[in-house]
């Protein structure tokens, strides 16, 4: 059975990676072609907060907090917001529709958004760290909420049958506080090296605990003593070796059967990269390159001021082939779900059982 199951898990990663693959190399071949053709078929499946759209299970619990009235007030809150509303009204019908409902009436100070929903109506000032900002975040991370929960559920396992949640990098707990508020019931906490998003979070968002974690492992807690640990664009910036020694780490803070579910850039990074102009596509043949050789690429981007006053020659940006991590993680993890581009389509998406 054990063989099985590792035949199949890989047949799963192979078929996902080769379609990634496929997507990288016809950006590439576009050349110089492909700003306008790659980009407009990637804004064409992008709604209306920027994100590609998909199902909204932890939006949907929480907008479902709301009755028809409260709605209708904050529709017309949004109404009177031009800004707002244009974009909006660009999201008639989508999941998006609900997420921006939600976030346009935390912003807008309507109370039932508020009262109702749990949502917290806080943001970090401007020199506490914090992955976004402005209407579009007011509701805090909706959307990496939402791909958590849609993620365990393609493994058909429910976020509120977790009893033990680690947030691992939360910045200054946006993700957090959503699940929060769909599911006091689970005990959630963070962890960050950036001290000053802890300290905020820790004041300001009282149903989960935070502390500061280490560069390095180990972190201060318990063997086997978490359900789930999701890592959203952590090791994205590992350095590989750093990468694989967290993963040992996390291999021990999981119960036997415990989750981790963790983004990366990939091949499908590749062309997002591309159709988005964000890297030169020189730099994305050197990248493409090395996964062919390699099935890794690093680079210490930040430099010496680092990334918000964390400073570590191993935090920089990874990119790493579904074949490279699977080789590294079996036995001693099992994939339950390999999602190509998953997260915004750009980071693939994996989620991980121990062995």
């Amino acid at each position: 059975m054990p063989q099985d199951h590792h035949r199949k898990t890989r047949r799963l990663v192979e078929r996902a990676a080769a379609r990634a693959l496929r997507a990288a190399r016809s950006a590439y071949e576009l050349q110089p072609r492909w700003r306008p053709l790659g980009l407009a078929r990637q804004q064409r499946s992008l709604d209306a907060a920027g994100y590609i759209d998909h199902p909204a299970p932890v939006t949907r619990l929480l907008a479902a907090r709301l009755d028809e009235a409260d709605v209708s007030e904050i529709k017309d809150a949004i109404g009177r917001a031009p800004k707002l509303a244009g974009q909006f009204a660009s999201a008639g019908g989508t999941p998006s529709e609900q997420r921006l409902l939600l976030s346009f009436g935390i912003w807008l100070g309507v109370d039932a958004a508020c009262q109702k929903t749990g949502l917290r109506p806080l943001q970090p000032p401007p020199e506490v760290h914090a992955m976004a900002r402005g209407p579009l975040a007011a509701a805090g991370g909706l959307y990496e909420a939402d791909m958590v929960v849609e993620t365990l559920a393609t493994a058909e396992i429910d976020f509120a049958d977790m009893r033990s949640v680690l947030d691992f990098g939360c910045s200054s707990g946006r993700v957090l506080s959503v699940l929060a508020a769909a599911y006091p019931q689970v005990r959630l906490s963070g962890c960050d090296p950036n001290s000053g998003a802890i300290a905020w979070a820790s004041e300001h968002l009282p149903a989960a605990s935070f502390f500061v974690s280490p560069q390095h492992p180990p972190l201060d807690l318990p063997d086997g003593s978490l359900d789930l640990v999701y890592a959203i664009s952590i090791w994205s910036h590992f350095a590989p070796a750093l990468g694989l020694r967290w993963l040992e780490e996390m291999h021990r803070l999981l119960r036997p059967g415990g989750l981790l579910l963790l983004t990366t850039h990939g091949l499908t990074s590749l062309h997002h990269y591309l159709a988005s102009g964000e890297r030169l596509p020189t730099q994305v043949e050197e990248i493409m390159a090395a996964l062919y050789r390699h099935g890794t690429w690093y680079a210490n981007e930040f430099g010496e001021d680092g990334d918000w006053g964390v400073k570590d020659p191993e935090w920089g940006t990874a990119f790493l082939t579904a074949e490279w991590l699977l080789a590294h993680l079996c036995p001693r993890f099992h994939v339950l779900a390999f999602l190509p581009g998953r997260n915004q389509g750009n980071q693939d998406v994996y989620l991980l059982r121990r062995s």
